[in-house]
């Protein structure tokens, strides 16, 4: 029961949201973080607004960090700096995000990759996905002492995974294992490596820890907190898929079409606040625990990782391309969305704004090491 009690408050504690309202109605996301953020030089000269700024609607999910360059440029007023209002939402759902962003309630939501395939594949043609919030992030988990090392796919063979449905990395190891030969199941039917679906973390991670999985799937840095669960990292799906997409930037197509200046400035703000993120430790955390709420030690392993631990979260605001829409065609591979071979994922993946963005900041500032290193990985990765 003691074992029960810790896991229970520790998952609470890294995975707590508010209360959530529906993402249709008024702004339920508080600005306020703006007025209380520490004075900072902008890591960039911010462009001067030359015509009255357009107001995007933005979602968010819960006090998540994962959108660090987002709320770093919000609380340092960096929206404004380049021309843009932004009106920050707060959804209850990811699929009443999507359904928003679909309709055109919602102009910008910063979460998901799934979603948005499910969407497409369903006849729902109105979805941009234009830039990243993070990629990769799938933490493979053990129970401690149970002896278990993953060096290669074949060390998979004959376990039990638990994980999350939606999860992106469970899909992306599935798609792995298939493209090596290796037989998948998901309702306990024979194959090399059985997946089982969980409800939650919690689940799953109790569940390795009793034996009744081998291994779990989890996201959101929790392997942080192996040692108190009981577990032990073993792994990440990235050992064997390096770079896929996690939580993507998605629009709405009319907003792509008729505000995409404002969906440049938009970036540009965000890419100025990832900037600042990356050389302002101390000051980053400071915005992300007003905001979050969550553990300051904790808020530093996902963010900037410690002594003791990497996050195998990657948070980059790239749109990734060339990964996301290989990520698709996996989902499509495993099964899990139907009827988009005639879909052309490019059509719906867009590399421009995020290009514009990135090519404007080169251009104010091109002695910046950022920029260029940024630009190289653009290149590379979205071909």
């Amino acid at each position: 029961m003691k074992t029960k009690r810790l896991l229970a408050a520790l998952l609470a504690a890294a995975l707590s949201l508010p209360a959530l309202t529906a993402c249709s109605g008024s702004s339920a996301a508080s600005s306020a973080a703006a007025s209380s953020a520490p004075a900072a030089s902008a890591p960039a000269a911010s462009a001067e607004p030359t015509a009255e700024p357009v107001t995007l609607d933005v979602g968010l999910l819960g006090t998540s960090v994962k959108p660090v360059g987002v709320l770093v440029a919000r609380a340092l007023g960096y929206f404004e700096e380049e021309g843009v209002n932004i009106n920050f939402q707060t959804v209850s759902s990811m699929n009443d995000a999507y359904v928003a962003v679909s309709t055109g309630d919602l102009d910008v939501y910063l979460f998901s990759s799934t979603a948005a395939a499910t969407f497409i594949s369903q006849g729902v043609t109105t979805l941009r996905v234009f830039g990243g919030t993070a990629g990769e992030g799938s933490e493979i988990m053990a129970a401690k002492g149970s002896g278990i090392t993953l060096g290669s796919a074949d060390d998979l063979v004959g376990k039990t995974i638990a994980c999350q449905m939606p999860e992106t990395g469970q899909m992306v190891l599935k798609n792995y294992l298939t493209r090596q030969g290796y037989t998948i199941s998901t309702d306990g039917s024979e194959a090399d490596v059985q997946f089982i679906y969980v409800n939650d973390s919690n689940t799953a991670i109790e569940g390795c820890v009793k034996g009744e999985y081998d291994l779990c799937i989890t996201n959101a840095c929790l392997g942080y907190y192996a040692d108190d669960f009981g577990t032990e990292l073993v792994g990440t799906v990235a050992d064997f898929v390096e770079t896929y997409p996690c939580c993507r930037q998605t629009c709405n197509q009319t907003t792509y079409e008729t505000e995409f200046d404002a969906l440049v400035k938009f970036e540009t703000a965000a890419l100025r606040g990832y900037a600042f993120a990356r050389e302002h430790e101390e000051e980053t955390l400071d915005i992300l625990e007003e905001y979050s709420g969550e553990n300051r030690d904790f808020l530093r392993a996902q963010i900037y990782g410690t002594e003791t631990y990497t996050p195998a979260m990657r948070l980059s605001l790239d749109p990734d391309s060339d990964a996301c829409v290989a990520f698709y065609q996996a989902m499509e591979n495993i099964g899990a969305i139907e009827n988009v071979t005639d879909v052309d994922w490019d059509q719906y993946v867009v590399t421009d704004v995020y290009r514009t963005a990135l090519a404007d900041l080169s251009a104010r500032e091109p002695d910046n090491a950022l920029w260029a290193e940024l630009t190289d990985y653009f290149e590379t990765h979205n071909t």
